[in-house]
């Protein structure tokens, strides 16, 4: 396999390199077969099994009467048996509204790709999704870009091309920022080009429409930062050498950035950007402490937060951490003092979240902390100084079903998507309590 993806093909010919990788390629095609032929109506390869997954100090405790926000859950549903979306209102815990993807239309409509194959039917996920003013939701599926409705389980649109982790408005509201691939960053350099996966950053309008994307190898090689993708012993032909996994989006001026630029987190690199689209610089950039990290969001003029994994990725959680017993962590960076804090320790600590391949933060207008133990499927809310709610997603007394990118939405967030879901005749009735 190594002689296949160099280029030239060490001792190989191209159709020799061919047949090489199609058989590497092999184990992965039969799994997603197995999954299809899944003789169990439950989505097998989304279950976790609870023995394995629960710890002692976890806690059971939602709705929560004191917390005036939503939950828009995204995960294993286990009356639908399939990836759902739902807006549930936290204070008690009613079910404003449903999104129930018809994945074999979604399906239909997505091709294999290079980097990326679609998946088996009983393993597609609704990552990251964003609930618009309309009602409508837009999601990533890991190989194509999403729009539905809440009255037709039909896609609104489908956009086939690799789109995959964060959906963030850009600072108009009229387009959104998702993390995708392009192939052709490296195109000065033969043995370069095509021969590693090159994560970009698209620029999407909500109806569908790709306005750019953005080579996310061209733009560290236009700033100079080659050498963090290249310059090193671990580079290797045909690797996820970025993983690009958040894009957000700056809605205001400040002293430390403007409005519309970019925060973006690069988990196999541990580094984060601030980049600048309408000059194309990158315009700060850290790497560490944080390890392999996800869910940067700005929180205020001069603040960012960061889920920070804090592991050796992908290895399993028991040994993923370099600290024995060590979790994963919340960080701030502060821009004024170049400093980093991590204000809600304790409180993680307890908690003990350890996702090692995914994971999302944000903090609250009210000084909370909305934390998403994602490959444990369990979502939590802090005050300050304690646990305010934890929702496990369980799927029955002996699995728990995978969560997917929630958001947490203050009531000021959920209020106009709220009247428009409202007015829509297929919601009326179709809402209860869990």
């Amino acid at each position: 396999v190594r002689h296949a993806l160099q280029l030239p093909h060490g001792r190989l010919s191209d159709s020799q390199a061919e047949m090489v990788l199609a058989v590497a390629e092999f184990p992965s095609l039969v799994k997603i077969a197995i999954q299809d032929l899944n003789f169990s109506e439950d989505p097998m390869p989304l279950l976790l099994d609870r023995k394995a997954t629960e710890r002692a100090n976890w806690v059971r405790r939602f709705p929560a009467p004191e917390d005036s926000g939503y939950l828009l859950f995204s995960g294993v549903d286990s009356a639908e048996k399939k990836s759902v979306v739902q807006l549930i209102r936290i204070a008690d815990g009613h079910l404003m509204a449903r999104w129930s993807p018809d994945w074999v239309a979604i399906n239909d409509k997505t091709s294999n790709k290079k980097w990326v194959k679609k998946g088996g039917l009983s393993n597609f996920r609704a990552f990251h999704p964003l609930l618009l003013d309309s009602g409508d939701i837009i999601f990533t599926t890991g190989s194509a870009l999403v729009r539905q409705a809440p009255c037709s389980s039909k896609p609104g649109f489908v956009v086939d091309q690799i789109m995959h982790h964060s959906v963030e408005l850009d600072e108009n509201g009229s387009a959104i920022w998702v993390p995708s691939v392009v192939q052709n960053g490296l195109t000065e350099n033969p043995y370069l080009n095509g021969k590693i996966r090159d994560d970009s950053l698209a620029h999407v309008t909500v109806d569908g429409q790709v306005l750019e994307n953005l080579s996310f190898s061209r733009i560290l090689t236009d700033n100079g930062l080659q050498a963090l993708l290249l310059g090193h012993s671990g580079f290797v032909f045909g690797a996820d050498a970025i993983h690009l996994n958040q894009i957000s989006v700056a809605k205001l001026d400040s002293r430390y950035w403007l409005r519309g630029d970019l925060l973006v987190s690069a988990r196999n690199l541990s580094t984060l950007f601030l980049y600048r689209p309408s000059t194309g610089r990158i315009i700060w950039h850290q790497t560490g402490p944080w390890m392999n990290q996800h869910s940067v969001e700005f929180v205020d003029d001069h603040r960012i937060s960061i889920f920070n994994n804090n592991v050796v990725s992908p290895f399993p959680k028991d040994v993923a951490f370099v600290t024995q017993g060590d979790t994963n962590r919340v960080m701030v960076y502060d821009f004024k003092t170049q400093q980093i804090s991590q204000p809600f320790s304790a409180l993680i600590a307890d908690a003990r979240p350890l996702s090692v391949t995914e994971g999302r933060a944000r903090l609250l207008p009210d000084g909370g902390l909305f934390l998403e133990d994602t490959n444990d499927g369990r979502d939590m809310r802090f005050t300050s100084d304690h646990l305010l709610w934890s929702r496990v997603n369980d799927y029955d007394d002996k699995r728990i079903g995978m969560v997917t990118w929630s958001r947490y939405l203050t009531s000021a967030e959920a209020s106009e998507p709220l009247r428009a879901l409202a007015a829509l005749q297929c919601q009326t009735g179709k809402v209860g309590h869990r």
